[in-house]
């Protein structure tokens, strides 16, 4: 009987999933329509039902291509992301192409789930050069992670059937009625990795918002924009949380709002937005003065620093990181250190001063950092501070310690999976630790493209 009630569940999933389908495509909007079929072929693969999830997949990747292509409904969408006065971006706003990429990878997962190996690569390759460039981190990961089990299984791996997967399904398929629910549901989804169904949700519940619910409202437009970014839509993420950082504060929720403002200070830095970028960290500082948040500072210290030296700097940078060292060193938390130190440290490498001081102080620096993420457990920090200091000790000229350092950086890259050695420094890690190493072996160290510094990238989550 339990068995029976089971599949009922799950058909009724399946239907209700069908059932918004339907009402999307009645309202027209090409972004909410490709989100009710990802939610439809999720929900169908959720429920064990690949093949029918394959098809859905099939369907929504052929409709998004039409919908990349209408040049009238993006340019519709581009002036409400980038209105100030607009509401949050809904469901029609959706990237379709970001979404298409998202839908690839998942019918992958579907076509390896039915022994379909060979089918599903060729998705994997048709998805990869969607999840390039950044704000795309959660997509490579998803690519990667569905690689990784092909490469580990020849043979589907045992799904989730009957009561178990109904009420994976529902989870994700019912809707909650309050507005407290329908944020911790879509928090809640976010953290399993469905996108679309917390984007959709969170959607929800910022529509029910008013002026009296800013905190709330706040939070909804977080997860909403953390979806976004799991889809791969980075500049729309932005625009949402930057709605969040302006309810929290409109809140008096300035921890929150600080919080937020790391992440988007990024995403507004590789969108072109420097000064805006540098001013909402420096702000989030002020507001936190009396937050009794020092963990929270130490990181607003840190980005600051980073964001400071790229744009040139130096003093203000300096200034920045020494903050966060002084204001970490009496934490108990060996990565917020570790962090601030290797921030001074690429400052003081790359400071342009002929005082060797600098130099002498950033491969002091970028040694305790290293032993630091080594405690931690991080291979990838560890190669990058080898990596780091090896390119500061080739610009001294001292070629067999930088070689020593290369070799070191190189052997602990090859041991990571391929996806951690992407450290966001260099443009290619390997590539650039192998040519350094090739112009050592030679003896031809005299190119200025030679012992590049990766900067800071590698101490944040930027995606």
């Amino acid at each position: 009987m339990d068995e029976e009630h089971g599949f009922e569940s799950e058909a009724s999933h399946v239907a209700a999933a069908q059932a918004q389908l339907e009402v999307a495509r009645r309202g027209g909007h090409s972004g909410a329509i490709g989100l009710a079929h990802l939610n439809l072929a999720m929900t169908l693969a959720a429920v064990g039902d690949h093949e029918s999830a394959v098809t859905e997949y099939a369907e929504l990747i052929s409709y998004l291509d039409l919908a990349r292509n209408d040049e009238e409904a993006e340019t519709q969408r581009w002036l409400k992301i980038a209105s100030p006065s607009a509401p949050p971006p809904d469901a029609a706003d959706i990237d379709p192409a970001q979404l298409q990429t998202f839908a690839r990878i998942r019918r992958a997962d579907s076509l390896l789930h039915q022994g379909r190996r060979q089918e599903a690569a060729a998705e994997l390759d048709a998805a990869a050069p969607g999840c390039r460039g950044f704000g795309k981190g959660r997509l490579r990961k998803q690519l990667n992670a569905v690689r990784k089990r092909m490469a580990q299984a020849a043979t589907p791996e045992p799904q989730e059937a009957g009561p178990a997967a109904a009420a994976s399904a529902a989870a994700r398929t019912a809707t909650p009625t309050s507005l407290p629910e329908q944020v911790a549901a879509a928090d809640e989804l976010l953290g399993q990795g469905h996108f679309p169904e917390a984007a959709r949700i969170a959607l929800q519940a910022i529509a029910k918002c008013d002026t009296s619910d800013l905190g709330m409202r706040a939070r909804a437009r977080q997860v909403l924009g953390m979806a976004l970014e799991g889809m791969g839509q980075s500049d729309d993420a932005a625009a949402v949380l930057s709605d969040a950082l302006a309810d929290y504060l409109g809140a008096d929720e300035t921890v929150s709002a600080a919080q937020i403002a790391i992440p988007l200070a990024w995403r507004q830095w590789h969108t072109g937005e420097r000064a805006r970028a540098i001013e909402q960290l420096r702000q989030a500082l002020q507001f936190t003065e009396t937050a009794g948040e020092p963990e929270l500072r130490v990181q607003l210290h840190t980005d600051l620093g980073s964001l400071l030296d790229q744009d040139g700097d130096d003093r203000g940078a300096k200034q920045a990181f020494q903050a966060a060292l002084g204001t970490a060193e009496p934490l108990d938390n060996t990565e917020l250190v570790a962090n601030a130190r290797h921030g001074l440290a690429v400052v003081l490498a790359n400071s342009g001063s002929t005082d060797r001081e600098d130099e002498v102080e950033a491969l002091s620096l970028l040694e305790s950092c290293r032993q630091d993420y080594e405690q931690l457990g991080q291979t990838d920090r560890v190669a990058g501070c080898e990596h780091e200091a090896a390119a500061l000790l080739g610009r001294l000229g001292s070629f067999e310690a930088a070689r020593g350092r290369y070799e070191r950086a190189l052997r602990l890259y090859e041991e990571l999976p391929a996806e951690l050695r992407d450290t966001g420094s260099w443009p290619d890690e390997v590539a650039d630790v192998r040519r350094n190493l090739a112009a050592l072996q030679s003896g031809t160290t005299q190119e200025p493209s030679l012992f590049q510094s990766g900067g800071h990238a590698m101490s944040h989550q930027g995606g």
